[in-house]
């Protein structure tokens, strides 16, 4: 496992989310143009269920120059959605008659599906990746700007809730009081891919965490005095 994607183990869960939902979104906006397009440009016509192909209507229309095309829908249900002799409006490229859409709900139905992907998988992916851009700006702040406070290690403990080739994080958590508002705070560092208890020693009370002041629940935990994970 290398060290960026341990290091970066969220940006990439969430890139890959992004990823998917940015090609749910791109199909879902390609083919939605292309019906939208299709629907004002076209020639509209009426034609006729002529058989049933499964679920699949088979829709036979006469072009305005006279031709005859028949045309298979792509979209299948059970029950069917037609039956044979039903008139049903159709739009058609008239510069290639088999480039045709219906005039049912079917039409917009990948445009539809593949749009609640994108919504689901992008926001989750883009969301995700703003929280952690967010965050890391915080961090970088922090280090910067963060108020130095020691505090006295409680514990250390594996961070089950993150697995990465089925290995799971330490992570090293403190606590502090502030006397000023009389309020316990609970602060825990990143996320470190091996047990950091035999390296801890004498740092055990007085681990370095920079705070915001005006919002300690802000907080960066200084482990710089670990030794670096291969």
């Amino acid at each position: 496992m290398s060290n960026w994607l341990k290091n970066n183990v969220w940006i990439f869960f969430f890139g890959i989310f992004a990823s998917v939902g940015g090609c749910m979104g791109l199909v879902a906006g390609v083919v939605g143009y292309d019906t939208y397009k299709l629907r004002v440009t076209g020639e509209r016509t009426t034609g006729e269920v002529v058989e049933m192909n499964g679920g699949s209507p088979v829709v036979a229309f006469q072009t305005h120059d006279g031709e005859l095309h028949r045309y298979t829908s792509t979209v299948s249900s059970d029950p069917p959605s037609y039956h044979v002799g039903e008139q049903v409006k159709v739009w058609y490229n008239p510069e290639n008659p088999d480039d045709v859409l219906l005039g049912g709900w079917e039409s917009w139905l990948i445009p539809i599906i593949f749009g609640i992907f994108f919504v689901v998988f992008g926001g989750v992916g883009f969301g995700g990746l703003f929280g952690q851009i967010a965050k890391n700006k915080k961090r970088t702040w922090l280090r910067d700007h963060g108020k130095p406070i020691e505090v006295e290690m409680t514990g250390v403990f594996l961070n089950t809730s993150l697995k990465v080739n089925g290995r799971s994080p330490w992570v090293i958590q403190a606590q502090w009081h502030d006397k000023v508002t009389n309020t316990m705070y609970t602060f825990e560092s990143d996320n470190i891919w091996y047990d950091p208890t035999n390296y801890i020693g004498d740092n055990a009370k007085k681990l370095r965490v920079l705070i915001d002041p005006d919002n300690p629940k802000a907080y960066w935990m200084d482990t710089s005095f670990l030794p670096k994970a291969g």
